[in-house]
């Protein structure tokens, strides 16, 4: 085993496991379900609840995480945003990441991105370290590194998102899924289940081939599948009577077995002393009801389009705001956005307005939809905080807010039954990690940075 034996840095082994809550995993184990999840614990481990990202997109969280800075620092706000002073669509990639990666800062490939994390590690490394980074959204494309990357979602090429070329060579000769195609849970779930199980099982065969034939200090390997069972199936989580129950915990079941072979080979390989943890980039619940909040705006009259433009260039005159998914809210200011028809001076108000109206928002049943509105100043703190919504509403579990433009109706249903929440990421770590205050996604970047200097730093 190259990592054992060539290099006595105390590594780091990462797993990242999309999208699987705090609470489901306590309850899991608790009813026997996740036998190798409770021996890690076992073995002096904590599991601790974590908030993810506000908004809790995985691009967001997942940047939060290997950033260890928020979006103002980082520039990712969700998998869409506008390009600056138009209403131009586009999708953000690893490109438009404004802080360097944990791995950039290890491996002194930061290449003039700089952070308030990169500022306090810069010089923390006598030399640079080497990382293995697979499966980990927002990459694409792959830049280089010192070290291996293949992207996460989205990754429509698997040869620009990974790098270097022999590691794609590799990956493509065992027929490795960057993602499954979700689309067939809808129709052809059989085919989804198979594909799921696939994908886990190539997952499986590439990160334990990384770990054992490279030299690596860092390595962060993702699971996606989970973050996929769930969109669509997390309605049988619980319910023994569901169709897809019992399948459900199938895959559960191998998903302990794969952590556990991670775990051991990875304990093995360092004699114990490494740095092993697990996270999500937030947690699940399920889905009872659709909220399409620029159907809301809308009908409170805050929102005009011309349906004869597409995507939001249909924004027309006298639009007062807007929302991008999932849920952030930008008011249309003057010489922010073409055709702005709200003053800086009126912005508070138009700010105030929103958030009153949103708070007394209910569904055909009379329950409350809005839990928070937040506001930018609030969560966000960097040199790119201009360029986020002025407003991210927070959902009671089973709202799911989307800002599905085409949506006349406020509330549906589409083929979803799980969506996110914030407030239940989870992240197993050593009890010797002290967490002196709740866990943040962003908080685990410099957990992983001062072991990883304390080990280099004789």
């Amino acid at each position: 085993m190259t990592g054992k034996t060539e290099n006595k840095t105390p590594k780091v082994l990462l797993v990242g496991l999309d999208g699987i809550p705090c609470t489901l995993i306590g309850d899991y184990m608790e009813k026997g379900l996740l036998p190798e999840f409770k021996k890690i614990l076992g073995d002096g481990f904590a599991l601790h609840q974590m908030d993810a990202s506000v908004p809790d997109v995985s691009s967001t969280s997942w940047t939060s995480f290997m950033t260890g800075v928020n979006p103002a620092e980082h520039g990712i706000y969700g998998f869409t945003d506008l390009k600056p002073g138009s209403l131009n669509i586009f999708v953000p990639n690893s490109r438009n990441v404004a802080a360097p990666a944990i791995w950039d800062i290890i491996g002194k490939t930061a290449n003039g991105r700089t952070s308030t994390l990169h500022r306090d590690y810069s010089g923390a490394f006598k030399r640079p370290l080497r990382s293995i980074v697979l499966n980990i959204p927002q990459t694409f494309p792959a830049l280089e590194l010192n070290g291996i990357l293949t992207a996460g979602f989205v990754c429509p090429d698997l040869r620009k998102g990974t790098y270097p070329e022999k590691a794609y060579d590799y990956l493509n000769s065992i027929g490795y899924l960057s993602d499954v195609d979700s689309a067939k849970a809808a129709e052809r779930k059989d085919e989804f289940f198979s594909e799921i199980f696939l994908a886990l099982e190539k997952r499986m065969h590439a990160y334990e081939h990384f770990l054992r034939n490279e030299e690596w200090d860092f390595f962060a390997g993702v699971i996606t599948e989970t973050d996929r069972l769930h969109h669509f199936f997390f309605d049988a989580a619980y319910d023994a009577k569901h169709a897809d129950h019992e399948v459900f915990l199938r895959f559960y079941g191998e998903l302990d077995r794969v952590v556990a072979r991670l775990y051991e080979l990875f304990m093995d390989m360092t004699d114990g002393r490494g740095l092993f943890l697990t996270m999500s980039d937030h947690g699940f619940t399920t889905l009872k009801e659709e909220v399409y909040v620029n159907a809301w705006l809308k009908k409170e009259g805050l929102l005009n389009l011309d349906g004869r433009k597409e995507y939001f260039e249909q924004i027309d005159a006298g639009t007062k705001a807007f929302a991008m998914d999932p849920a952030r809210i930008y008011i249309n200011i003057e010489g922010r956005y073409p055709g702005g028809s709200v003053a800086n001076g009126e912005k508070e108000g138009v700010v105030n307005e929103i958030k009153e109206r949103l708070m007394k928002l209910t569904n055909g049943e009379g329950r409350p939809v809005i839990r928070e509105v937040r506001e930018n100043r609030e969560l966000y703190s960097g040199p790119l905080a201009g360029k986020g919504p002025d407003l991210v509403c927070l959902a009671h579990d089973g709202f799911d807010l989307k800002a599905n433009l085409k949506k006349d109706e406020v509330f549906g249903k589409g083929h979803f039954n799980g969506m996110h929440t914030s407030y239940d990421a989870h992240c197993i770590l050593p009890k010797g990690v002290e967490i002196t205050k709740r866990l943040h996604i962003e908080n685990l970047a410099g957990i992983i940075l001062e072991h990883l200097k304390n080990g280099t730093a004789a």
